[in-house]
């Protein structure tokens, strides 16, 4: 944090006004000038027109002084550097910046000048965004690019959001050359195929013609292929650069009036980037090489953040507007994979984004577990599901929070309840089921929920099934990837309903839905969905799919094995994409077993076999539960939380026409307290 000499520097600021500090820095025509500024308090709701700062802090190494109200101030070399390119030559420039406006030793100050963040945000002229260089290292390399860099890829974001012939010609014929180049490989293959016998001439003119499509960019033909130079001078403003890494800086440029990126004397207004982003299909038809040489669109690599952060900008002006409601999980989600020093932050830097009254009191005295357990409380209450368990988008954790140092703790406070999430570590949505393509619980639990001692929630739901033997392996975890691991559908089948199902379907026992057990069981490794978007499978699809199944996983079942034996081109165990699709997807977490009552399931680690599958009011997928043994005399019983579980058949649960199915399989409610 960083340091006074004198602690009078900081007054008290009055919360109930609320007061803020504003830094004027003074003017200086001398580069290596010393920093000199004044601090002034104003009141945040009569505040005289000033810019915001951010940038980031860099090492917490505050070695570079400057003077303050005639005090000395130390602060980190990258603000040292930014205050340098920001101070005017004539007059003083009045900034916000906090390292410098608010008294860092005092975490009761720091909890209050939280609350205020969206507001000193939203009322300043701009917010500048502090790209660099920091010119206290005396390497230039991709995270601290150079003045002049800088300025290059400024440059060339703003001929391409121009729509500047100069820009995009080169780059339109690196595409069409792209294009041809791939269209031939495509065409020695098809070939190569045509000489085994494997495709008809008609099939093959099919193919040709779809890859041709494909490959044919936008609607008119227009695309562009960024050259490796090009592909990197945009990251050295929209990548590269740690500020697009700081949670705080989320928070400020998506409530910011307006934006300015200075990378030295060098400045871009965050309107030719939005601008850009929101000219579609101009923005989408621009391409660049990654790794493994794959050509992919820019908007999803170079511009991933940026991207998430206008879309957050357009958000906050409707909520202003009073057209739409910014939601506390929805905020934490999108800037999930952002850091701050402070695991507490991964909250708190975020609030104010948020939309509507959130009961989280924001305390720099509370552990990070306290704050992560309140918060997961405060976000079932605020939505009346328990989707913050069930399709979290943080790794699933062991019941241990892990901090920046890399260490864990394990003992008494420092605990983490297996319920709440993790908000320290980013992760993946494993199943999709806030897009309403699921309704396995009952649509809504409880509120406000039930926590005891801040630790225990006490929630109610239906218990499907126990975890059966899991056959694959010793333990769960994703296929092993391999020359065989297209076919790991076939090994599975194998293994739990052996292959008489394929072939004796009639008077082979039907699944609990009443369909064949074959058909459950390719349903079930694809989650009953085709990609993408994720839609669940219609009844028509899942017949033009069971019968080419049948007969392709017999035929693989007869081919001839051996080291000898060719490979089959296009040997994949899906005909249709999308159902194709979601295999992919699926295969990389996820493994089939089965319940000791006969149901089919998807499990990933660390279920294990004895552990429990239960539908719980508000959760929109199947949970899996593990019941713990040492739970005192005359309690009820305990269970942690481990992940989520597909279920065939009962995705459905929670509304009325399961009732069916819970009389057949005998399923009743049960009350459950999670630990």
């Amino acid at each position: 944090m960083a340091e006074t000499k004198e602690p009078t520097l900081y007054g008290n600021l009055d919360a109930s006004v609320p007061e803020i500090r504003l830094f004027a820095l003074l003017p200086s025509a001398q580069p290596n000038a010393p920093l000199v500024g004044q601090l002034q308090v104003v009141s945040l709701h009569s505040t005289p027109p000033y810019e915001s700062l951010s940038y980031a802090w860099g090492a917490p190494e505050f070695t570079e002084p400057i003077l303050v109200n005639e005090q000395t101030l130390f602060v980190t070399p990258n603000l040292d550097s930014a205050l340098r390119a920001l101070r005017h030559e004539e007059i003083p420039r009045l900034l916000w910046i906090d390292a410098i406006c608010i008294n860092q030793r005092s975490p009761r100050e720091r909890g209050h000048q939280v609350t205020l963040m969206r507001t000193i945000y939203s009322k300043c002229e701009r917010d500048l965004l502090w790209l660099g260089p920091n010119t206290h290292v005396e390497n230039n390399d991709y995270m601290n690019p150079s003045e002049d860099l800088l300025g290059e890829g400024m440059h060339l974001m703003r001929g391409i959001a121009d729509k500047d012939i100069s820009v995009l010609g080169v780059m339109g014929h690196k595409w069409a050359a792209y294009k041809k180049s791939r269209i031939k490989i495509f065409l020695r293959i098809l070939e190569r195929q045509q000489n085994e016998k494997d495709v008809p001439d008609a099939e093959l003119a099919a193919k040709i013609k779809k890859k041709e499509a494909e490959l044919s960019g936008t609607a008119n033909d227009s695309a562009w292929l960024l050259s490796y130079d090009e592909q990197t001078a945009l990251e050295r403003i929209l990548t590269f650069p740690t500020v697009w890494d700081r949670l705080w800086v989320m928070q400020e440029l998506s409530s910011a009036p307006k934006i300015q990126l200075v990378g030295g004397r060098h400045t871009l207004d965050w309107d030719v980037i939005s601008g850009f982003l929101g000219d579609t299909p101009y923005a989408d038809a621009f391409h660049a090489t990654y790794s493994h040489n794959t050509v992919q669109p820019c908007v999803g690599r170079i511009f991933e953040t940026v991207q998430k952060i206008d879309h957050q900008r357009r958000i906050m002006k409707e909520v202003t507007a009073g057209h739409r409601e910014s939601k506390l999980m929805d905020v934490l989600a999108r800037f999930r994979d952002t850091k701050s020093s402070d695991p507490r932050d991964k909250i708190y830097g975020l609030l104010g984004l948020v939309s509507g009254k959130i009961n989280i009191e924001i305390s720099y005295e509370l552990t990070p577990q306290q704050v992560f357990a309140s918060v997961t409380a405060a976000i079932i209450n605020e939505s009346g599901n328990l989707d913050i368990i069930c399709q979290r988008p943080w790794t699933s954790n062991t019941g241990f929070i892990s901090f920046a140092d890399g260490q864990e703790s394990s003992t008494g406070q420092d605990k983490l309840p297996s319920w709440a999430a993790d908000f320290s570590k980013g992760g993946q949505i494993h199943l999709f089921a806030q897009r309403a393509i699921f309704q396995a619980g009952r649509p809504s639990c409880k509120v406000p929920c039930h926590v005891i001692n801040g630790s225990v929630l006490h929630t109610k739901g239906t218990v499907l099934g126990r975890i059966g033997p899991i056959l694959q392996q010793d333990s769960v975890g994703p296929p092993q990837q391999g020359a065989g691991s297209t076919w790991i559908p076939l090994e599975w089948l194998k293994l739990y309903l052996g292959c008489n199902v394929l072939s004796s379907s009639e008077s082979y026992p039907s699944y609990v839905t009443g369909e064949p057990a074959s058909t459950a069981f390719w349903r079930t490794l694809v989650v009953d969905c085709a990609a993408y978007p994720m839609t669940r499978l219609a009844k028509s699809q899942v017949e033009e799919e069971d019968s080419a199944i049948r007969a392709r996983w017999l035929q693989k079942l007869n081919e001839p094995t051996g080291p000898e034996t060719k490979p089959s081109y296009g040997d994949e165990p899906f005909i249709n994409p999308g159902i194709h699709a979601m295999w992919q997807r699926i295969t990389s977490d996820w493994v089939f077993s089965t319940t000791t009552n006969g149901l089919y399931v998807l499990i990933m680690a660390p279920a294990k076999e004895e552990d429990i599958i239960v539908c719980l009011d508000g959760g929109k997928v199947p949970v899996v539960l593990r019941p713990l043994g040492d739970t005192p005399s005359g309690e009820e019983k305990r269970y942690q939380f481990i992940n989520i579980a597909y279920v065939h058949g009962l995705m459905d649960f929670g509304t009325e026409d399961s009732a069916i199915l819970r009389e057949k399989l005998g399923l009743e409610d049960e009350e459950f307290w999670l630990v």
